[in-house]
């Protein structure tokens, strides 16, 4: 009997001890959760960049314009051929990035934004690489749109895992051009921003099998990462998705404008942002930038706030831009695009 009564305590005391255990658990894991919460709030706000907004067009048609719709999605416009850049108008929460969810293309999002945008003579679609910020939803605009992809095997492999046609997608080599219209877009292999562990990218490497949704981010790698240029009678854009770059790559090509992606350069120093100007806008001899992919991604689509200061300080990457743009000879324009606007290119 003494040993039954002995036992009986030990397994309450056990029992004690597991509840204890858990409830400190729970109480750790609640801390972190507000204290990430509360730090993902922490960021700058777009009116403390002193960048002016570029002028949108008068009316529909009157000159090539772009209209940036989020991240480095831009909707280029002649008023008789449209390109658009990157296909990402579905917005992945922090919690489904974080817990690696699978995700799927917000369809109802896609259909508005065609709808509203009046996409309505796409010629093509051109993913500045593969991550799912900038082509998950690809295959689904070309399915709507019978607009063609251009890209790389990887982009080949999500718009495949979508079903679309196999006319309705090229894979191009490096310094392969297309003619749409009055457009030619030409593309030249570049690097993702080295903002990865130990200088590497996020998710390297190539998508090598069709890539069916749902899928999790980290299934969308970046296959290879574009520097494009879209040319027209009027004028040159340089899309420069991705703050990375190969070193002297560029030397020889020219653009009017370039737009930008500065998302990561506040963590990789004042000297790699200058490199990357020189290696982009300057190689270019642009003498017009406009900046994109400094926003939050993980936003509602058509809201537009800068990334957490915990991922990005954008603040701070635009007073290096702001000296950088001063320093030549020349001053350099730098600009934001508002949402859903078209800007006048040329």
């Amino acid at each position: 009997m003494l040993k039954f009564f002995s036992q009986a305590i030990t397994l309450h005391q056990t029992g004690r001890w597991i509840r204890n255990i858990g409830l400190t658990i729970g109480v750790v894991v609640l801390f972190v959760t507000l204290l990430l919460w509360r730090m993902w709030q922490i960021r700058g706000d777009m009116s403390d960049i002193g960048w002016e907004t570029a002028m949108v067009a008068s009316e529909p048609g009157d000159a090539v314009t772009a209209t940036w719709l989020g991240t480095t999605t831009i909707l280029f416009d002649d008023g008789e051929t449209q390109i658009l850049i990157d296909a990402a108008f579905t917005r992945v929460s922090p919690v489904d990035i974080a817990t690696f969810r699978r995700i799927r293309s917000d369809v109802a999002t896609i259909n508005y934004a065609l709808s509203t945008f009046r996409m309505n003579h796409l010629a093509a679609i051109v993913p500045v690489h593969s991550h799912h910020d900038h082509a998950m939803d690809a295959g689904y605009v070309a399915n709507r749109t019978s607009a063609v992809v251009l890209g790389s095997e990887s982009t080949a492999n999500i718009v495949r895992g979508a079903d679309v046609p196999v006319g309705q997608y090229q894979i191009l080599a490096d310094g392969e051009t297309r003619q749409f219209g009055d457009f030619t877009i030409k593309l030249v292999a570049s690097r993702h921003a080295p903002i990865g562990v130990d200088g590497m990218e996020i998710f390297p490497g190539i998508i090598d099998r069709p890539l069916r949704q749902p899928a999790r981010i980290s299934e969308y790698r970046t296959g290879v990462a574009w520097s494009i240029f879209i040319g027209h009678p009027q004028g040159t854009t340089l899309v420069q998705g991705s703050a990375g770059y190969i070193e002297g790559k560029l030397l020889g090509e020219s653009a009017d404008v370039v737009m930008l992606g500065i998302a990561g350069l506040a963590d990789l120093g004042a000297t790699y942002t200058e490199n990357f100007w020189n290696e982009t806008v300057i190689a270019a001899n642009a003498s017009r930038v406009i900046a994109v992919h400094h926003d939050d991604f993980t936003a509602s689509f058509g809201e537009v706030r800068l990334m957490p200061d915990m991922l990005d300080k954008v603040l701070k990457t635009s007073t290096w831009i702001d000296e950088l743009a001063a320093a030549g000879d020349v001053k350099i324009r730098v600009e934001l695009p508002p949402f859903g606007k078209p800007i006048v290119l040329y």
